[in-house]
């Protein structure tokens, strides 16, 4: 897999749970391992800063952008299908033998994709 891709896969990782963060389950979690929800959030939000440092900006604008528009912006593909808006991806786009070897984007919502095989 990318490099890039597998970085775009985590920030989007690390955002779903600063966002999660608050959940009241979540916070219970927190608590029960000692941390308390300002410190785990301050330690998460680290984690995001020095990992969108490490992306191209080109890609963290893209990113961005997406983020924007749709909570999920990085998502797998499914059965030929992007798991963001279940459009059917083109032949030449799913039966690419490299197809994990650059960061995608589905051409009809624009999230970014990645095979999960």
């Amino acid at each position: 897999m990318h490099q890039d891709l597998e970085r775009l896969i985590s920030l989007h990782d690390l955002d779903v749970m600063i966002k999660d963060l608050g959940r009241a389950d979540l916070l219970q979690q927190e608590v029960q391992m000692g941390l308390t929800p300002d410190s785990a959030l301050a330690e998460l939000e680290n984690m995001r800063e020095q990992l969108a440092s490490s992306i191209s900006k080109r890609l963290n604008a893209l990113y961005n952008q997406i983020c924007a528009r749709y909570d999920n912006a990085v998502v797998p593909v499914v059965m030929h299908r992007c798991s963001g808006c279940l459009t059917r991806l083109p032949t030449a786009v799913y039966s690419a033998d490299d197809r994990n070897e650059q960061v995608r984007t589905c051409s009809t919502c624009g999230r970014i994709i990645y095979w999960a095989d």
